[in-house]
């Protein structure tokens, strides 16, 4: 089996509103991951946040963080969204298209966020992505249930 190479990929703050086009595919794709059904994951998601006004909206608060990875042709290939809190980074989402998985990407992203906000990181997530969670140096605090998903709670110093 060929190992694909790293794309040569750009991180960098997600400030321009004309890129959310983009935008909407990747967190339906971040929402089927997490609950199997995009529709559903949109329905709790749009419960708790107004979700789309919620990413639009960030730069309200100065101690947030929206960033997106771009490819060697600058298409968004996957986002991050944290804030930093009085004593951590909370990374709320991070999603990277399936054709991109498994080479870096996500790391990229939890670097220019330590680079900007700086650690401990801590986030929610769920099985599907607890392994690369770990293979990027996050360590289980605790785990429960909400809405029919295993979440842990992890942590990177």
């Amino acid at each position: 089996m060929a190992v694909k190479a790293e794309p040569k990929i750009t991180v960098e703050r997600w400030e321009k509103m004309e890129d959310f086009e983009s935008f909407f595919p990747m967190l339906k794709g971040m929402l089927e991951a997490i609950y199997g059904d995009a529709e559903r994951g949109l329905k709790i998601y749009e419960e708790r946040y107004d979700a789309i006004n919620y990413y639009k909206h960030y730069r309200a608060r100065p101690n947030s963080y929206l960033l997106v990875a771009k490819n060697e042709k600058g298409e968004p290939i996957g986002f991050l969204y944290a804030r930093r809190k009085r004593n951590h980074t909370y990374l709320y989402d991070i999603y990277v298209k399936p054709e991109y998985r498994r080479r870096g990407v996500a790391k990229r992203l939890i670097e220019e966020l330590e680079r900007l906000a700086g650690k401990p990181i801590r986030a929610d997530t769920h099985e599907g992505a607890l392994k690369a969670f770990e293979r990027l140096g996050f360590k289980v605090l605790k785990d429960y249930w909400e809405d029919g998903v295993h979440w842990f709670l992890i942590e990177k110093d």
